[in-house]
C-alpha cells in the first residue's frame, strides 16, 4: 500500500467510527479497534479500554435523541508501515434528554488524538484514542423531531431503522 492509500484507509476508519456512533451500531464499533486498544479518555466521560468503551456507549447512547459527528480536519502522520498518528477535528451534536422532560442541544468542538495500527490482515484500526474538548455550547433544543418541518425528507434514526440500512447495500454500511 502507498502512503496515500494508507491515509485514505485511516480516513475511512475515522468515518466508520462516526457512522457507528451516530447509528448506534455497536457491532461495527467493536471491529474498529485493535484487540489491545486503549480508549484513554473520552472527554472525561469514560476512561479505560476500548471494549469497555463500546460497552459503555451501548448503555448511554440509547437515551440520546440523536447524535451527529462531523469531521472537519484530519491530519495523519505515518510512523512506519504499520503505525500512524492522527489529529481529527470534529464538531459533534448531541440531543440530550432534560430531567423532567424535553431536550437540550449539546454542540462541541473536539479533537480525537489517535494512534492507529495496521493489522496482519492489512486493516487499519484504532490502537489508542484520547479526546480534547476545545469548546461547548449547551442550550434548549430548537428543533422538535415530532414536528420536523422537513417536508417528505427521510428521517434519520438509530440502528437498522435508519434509511441508510435499507437504501445502501455496500457492506461498508
Amino acid at each position: 500500500m502507498t502512503a496515500l492509500e494508507d491515509k485514505e484507509a485511516i480516513r475511512d476508519l475515522v468515518m466508520s467510527y462516526c457512522r457507528g456512533v451516530d447509528r448506534q451500531d455497536f457491532a461495527l464499533l467493536r471491529t474498529l479497534y485493535t484487540d489491545d486498544a486503549v480508549e484513554d479518555d473520552h472527554g472525561g466521560l469514560y476512561s479505560g479500554n476500548a471494549a469497555g468503551y463500546v460497552a459503555w456507549l451501548s448503555e448511554v447512547m440509547p437515551r440520546l435523541g440523536i447524535t451527529s459527528h462531523n469531521v472537519t480536519n484530519h491530519l495523519i502522520a505515518l510512523d512506519d508501515a504499520a503505525s500512524a498518528q492522527g489529529e481529527v477535528h470534529c464538531i459533534a451534536y448531541h440531543r440530550m434528554p432534560v430531567d423532567g422532560g424535553g431536550w437540550e442541544d449539546l454542540v462541541h468542538g473536539m479533537r480525537y488524538l489517535d494512534h492507529y495500527a495496521k493489522g496482519a490482515d492489512g486493516r487499519w484500526r484504532f490502537a489508542r484514542r484520547s479526546v480534547a474538548v476545545d469548546w461547548k455550547q449547551v442550550g434548549p433544543c430548537t428543533w422538535h423531531p415530532a414536528a420536523p418541518n422537513a417536508g417528505t425528507a427521510l428521517k434519520g434514526a438509530h440502528g437498522p431503522g435508519d434509511p441508510s440500512y435499507a437504501i445502501l447495500s455496500n457492506p461498508l454500511f
